[in-house]
């Protein structure tokens, strides 16, 4: 552990809650801190890196944003907070992404309308590797049917670059629309993203299989879908990132325990790099640029696993034994993670910077 800060002080005297982090320059990091009971703003926390001692630079209130799904740093160094903007009964509500500027704390929101009549909404959102394309999946559903979009958006000015209707990519798949099954959108190194989520195969079963859809810049298929397991084993998909080269890595859950997996990026089914024994700690992972090794959360903190190797090397204290490590993201060399400690006070929401 490179180093700890304590991201509630962004809120004094209430309750609160660190949705989501990604790495800044120079080392830090920016993290979204929500109150939970009335009263105060949302903020958007900038935290230093080592060079800066670890410490809480400023935070400026952000526009109120009900579920945070991410945060990613825009070339121009705002901070795009994507997620649900409202809830999906509230008529005009939407799903999409405030740019803010962490030094100035303007703002400007991007809302993607979720339509009349929705009853339950979900998204998720990856950055191109350039910047310049933030991608969305929203997924909304109606007493009468769903409706599935994947957008490609000009962060910059909110403008809609391509927009496609997944429901006869999702049919192909599954007998049911994504929904709350949607597992995680990554980015791809050429442009364009990959879907994943637990897809229903058959209608009279309720066994599911991890699957990835993979779609170019312009939204376009490429390549045909991949079923990461198959339906015999079992698999729930717990947590997804991508890796420098487009390769998705996966933690998915099966009847023995949990697997870690490697997808090519628009390539077939890859190979189980890493047999977890349990799923008490398989619900986020991280992996490092050079992608050979990863970080899982544990009862101490995290735990380092060697990707080449299979091999799970001891656990990474972060002082706050028994504590909830919320996510992890890969950031620099290392990871960023954000969770929760009962030191120094009850629920005290940290972040914690891991190095090699």
């Amino acid at each position: 552990m490179r180093g700890a800060v304590d991201v509630s002080r962004a809120i004094p005297g209430y309750f609160t809650r660190a949705e989501a982090v990604v790495g800044g320059p120079d080392g830090g990091a920016f993290v979204v801190v929500s109150p939970e009971q009335p009263g105060p703003e949302q903020q958007l926390v900038t935290v230093s890196g080592a060079a800066g001692g670890f410490g809480i630079v400023r935070s400026v209130p952000i526009p109120a944003i009900e579920d945070v799904s991410a945060l990613h740093l825009l070339p121009d160094g705002t901070v795009a907070v994507t997620g649900r903007l409202q809830s999906a009964g509230v008529p005009g509500g939407g799903y999409g992404f405030h740019v803010v500027d962490p030094a100035a704390g303007t703002a400007r929101t991007t809302p993607v309308p979720y339509g009349d009549g929705a009853v339950t909404a979900f998204g998720r959102s990856a950055l191109a590797a350039d910047g310049r394309t933030l991608y969305l999946f929203l997924s909304v559903n109606t007493q009468a049917a769903s409706r599935e979009r994947l957008l490609a958006v000009d962060p910059a000015g909110g403008g809609v670059l391509a927009e496609r209707d997944l429901g006869d990519d999702v049919a192909a798949v599954s007998q049911v629309p994504v929904g709350h099954e949607v597992a995680g959108l990554v980015a791809r190194p050429g442009g364009g993203v990959t879907l994943a989520f637990d897809a229903t195969p058959e209608a009279t079963r309720r066994d599911r299989v991890p699957t990835l859809l993979t779609f170019d810049a312009q939204l376009a298929p490429v390549g045909e879908p991949v079923g990461v397991t198959t339906l015999s084993e079992g698999g729930e998909t717990q947590a997804v990132t991508a890796g420098a080269d487009g390769t998705v890595f996966l933690v998915v859950e099966v009847t023995e325990g949990a697997w870690i997996m490697a997808v090519p990026d628009a390539g077939g089914a890859g190979p189980v790099l890493v047999q977890l024994a349990d799923h008490l700690y398989d619900y986020a992972l991280s992996v490092e640029a050079a992608q050979v090794w990863a970080l899982l959360p544990a009862y101490e903190g995290a735990r380092a696993v060697d990707l080449t190797t299979g091999e799970i090397r001891g656990p990474v204290d972060v002082g706050c034994a028994g504590q909830d490590v919320r996510s992890m993201v890969a950031a620099g060399d290392g990871a960023l993670l954000i969770g929760e400690c009962n030191s120094p006070r009850t629920r005290t929401q940290m972040l914690w910077f891991l190095g090699p």
